[in-house]
């Protein structure tokens, strides 16, 4: 059989390269290779009727002088776009004389089909059926005819439509719902969860820099400030909100370099404290350990600083700490209970 001929092949159809005329009607053919027809371009009448072909073959689209098309009594649903561009303009070439047979074909009057069925009756292409009545499925599977359900279009489609916009609309509120109900528990919940997520963040960090602490506060000042330190500052801190501070004077060892003690120092302690006054810049070692602050705040070890100015202007403020000011508490000192107030709450109360 040419079925199986062309199974093996597919090219058997270039042993006729002049033919104009060919039918291969009543061959079980179920599949064309899409070059089937590529040497026989003088084809203007092709018969495939009595087969098995689910759709119009690919192969005849490149036939420029086809004007007759028999596909009769095959399984072809529906005419796709592509087919419908070709069939019309090959209509138009022959001046409304391309004949195309369908009669027989199983078609569906679906609302997948629809474009077709409106197509059909809008084209010049001439049918086998004159009046274009071929037999069709309906989507319940009831059986039906062409022309019936064209007179009758809106009623058979109108349902179409409504039923892509309900799938559309269900799949919008769907994700109206996926994204919002989250996005409406996040805001109206974002402080308590911001606290708890930094709570138990902060929890975890200190637990594990608690170890490495040895002081409390890197205390930073200059000479003139000392007796102050010791007399009034010190006896707060230490005695009164027992908290360990370490100043140069006390807790420096002797015979190891004035640097690496005070980055070890700073590097051990929990905050830093610098009390400001008119001297403070004259000294050149409190430029290294505000760049060893600036060092450890980038590492997220040190946790607070805080600047006392005393007796003293803002302009007092090393241009040095410029830099982390953004990250820095600045407190206008007042040697009172004020004063003292406004220390403690910058120490003991949690910022983000």
């Amino acid at each position: 059989m040419l079925g199986l001929t062309t199974g093996k092949t597919g090219k058997i159809f270039k042993l006729f390269p002049a033919v104009e005329k060919l039918d291969i009607s009543y061959n079980n053919l179920w599949y064309l290779d899409e070059d089937a027809f590529e040497r026989n371009l003088n084809l203007s009448t092709v018969s495939i009727a009595h087969n098995l072909l689910p759709a119009i073959p690919i192969a005849l689209i490149d036939l420029p002088h086809l004007s007759k098309l028999d596909l009769s009594y095959n399984r072809l649903q529906t005419i796709n776009k592509t087919f419908r561009d070709w069939m019309d303009k090959k209509s138009q070439i022959y001046k409304r004389t391309f004949n195309f047979f369908i009669k027989g074909n199983s078609l569906k009057c679906t609302c997948e089909t629809s474009d077709f069925i409106r197509w059909l009756f809008n084209t010049n292409v001439v049918f086998d059926q004159v009046n274009k009545n071929f037999s069709c499925t309906l989507t319940n599977g009831s059986e039906s005819n062409t022309i019936d359900v064209y007179k009758r279009f809106h009623e058979h489609f109108s349902t179409c439509n409504s039923n892509n916009w309900l799938r559309l609309g269900i799949g919008l509120l769907v994700a109206f719902v996926i994204f919002t109900v989250p996005f409406a528990v996040i805001f109206n919940f974002r402080w308590k969860i911001t606290f708890w997520i930094y709570r138990n963040f902060k929890r975890v960090v200190e637990q594990k820099l608690e170890r490495k602490f040895n002081y409390d506060i890197y205390l930073s000042y200059a000479d003139d400030m000392l007796q102050w330190i010791q007399v009034d500052f010190l006896q707060r801190i230490e005695n009164s909100w027992s908290m360990k501070v370490c100043i140069e004077e006390r807790d420096f060892q002797i015979g190891v370099t004035k640097a690496d003690e005070i980055a070890n120092a700073i590097a051990s302690s929990k905050h830093a404290i610098f009390i400001l006054s008119e001297s403070y810049k004259d000294n050149e070692w409190n430029k290294f350990v505000i760049e060893r602050v600036k060092f450890e705040k980038c590492r997220n070890y040190l946790q607070k600083i805080i600047i006392l100015v005393q007796d003293a202007t803002a302009s007092c403020i090393p241009h040095e700490l410029d830099d982390i000011l953004q990250n820095v508490t600045i407190i206008d000192w007042e040697d009172n209970e004020t004063g003292w107030d406004k220390l403690r709450m910058a120490l003991f109360t949690d910022s983000f």
